[in-house]
């Protein structure tokens, strides 16, 4: 008997044993943030749309790095902000926890440079693949896949980067990238990986009092609200106000979880390493 041959509620059922006595459910896929995690059920999953955003300068892209350097299983991270080997000094730069400009001027101690060959070795050995978008549109981020077909999640670092090139010139912009957010969770259904998209937050009111995000930030017709099955805001209160709280005192709120409850989570920023920890690390 095939996989396809058992139905759907026979395999829930077998999961659940299977966790029951102490296996592991493949579909879920741990972040590598302990707190993430548990407010999670346990990780990502194949086959969700999860989106993370918030305003600019928040780190968001820093933190999907982190996530793509955590996860266990292969990972493609898909960027169009930076060429690989950028996004690999920034790696390096996190994982040592060695400024970006040491690293780039070669201005390191030695317990920095013992720091940086460790994380070096460690990069090495288990590592994301990391690729560039460059032409826009969905087929891009099929024919990464494509080139690394073992990948469980799929980092899309971000949503405008998928616009594309071709699409008429009549049509609305938040119109194409609604589209582009049903057409990623389509694939992540179809190809059976976790997508996690970066987007920015057009419609966040910076006058508002709680800058904190909500989900009719993220525009685009509601679509991320609509198709995503996880929806994370990233907010850092001494982005606006130095004075307000703890500097590097991260939130990474739940929005929605079409799986469990919504909150938040407590993470820590340090600025000059481009590096996001679980408060659990502390």
């Amino acid at each position: 008997m095939t996989h396809h041959d058992i139905s759907p509620l026979a395999r829930v059922v077998a999961r659940v044993d299977r966790l029951r006595d102490g296996g592991v459910d493949p579909s879920i896929i741990a972040t590598g943030f302990e707190s993430l995690d548990r407010a999670i059920g346990g990780g990502f999953r194949r086959g969700d749309l999860v989106v993370m955003g918030g305003d600019d300068g928040v780190g968001t892209s820093a933190l999907v790095l982190a996530m793509a350097l955590r996860i266990e299983q292969r990972t493609l991270l898909l960027t169009s902000e930076m060429h690989p080997e950028r996004a690999f000094e920034r790696a390096l730069a996190l994982s040592a926890r060695v400024s970006v400009e040491s690293l780039r001027l070669g201005v390191v101690d030695e317990d920095e440079r013992v720091r940086l060959a460790a994380a070096a070795v460690s990069l090495r050995d288990r590592s994301p693949v990391i690729d560039t978008l460059r032409d826009g549109g969905l087929p891009d981020v099929h024919d990464a896949i494509d080139a690394s077909p073992e990948s469980a999640v799929v980092i899309v670092d971000g949503l405008e980067a998928l616009l594309a090139r071709d699409r008429p010139s009549t049509q609305p912009r938040d119109e194409a990238l609604a589209e582009v957010v049903l057409g990623l969770k389509r694939l992540a259904l179809v190809r059976n990986v976790c997508v996690l998209l970066v987007a920015h937050l057009p419609e966040l009111d910076r006058t508002r009092h709680d800058r904190r995000p909500i989900l009719s930030d993220f525009g685009v017709r509601g679509a991320v609200g609509a198709h995503a099955d996880l929806v994370l805001g990233l907010y850092r209160e001494d982005l606006y106000d130095g004075d307000m709280g703890v500097a590097g005192a991260t939130e990474l709120r739940l929005l929605k979880h079409r799986d469990g409850p919504i909150g938040y989570v407590d993470l820590f920023f340090y600025d000059k390493w481009l590096r996001f920890e679980d408060v659990l690390e502390q």
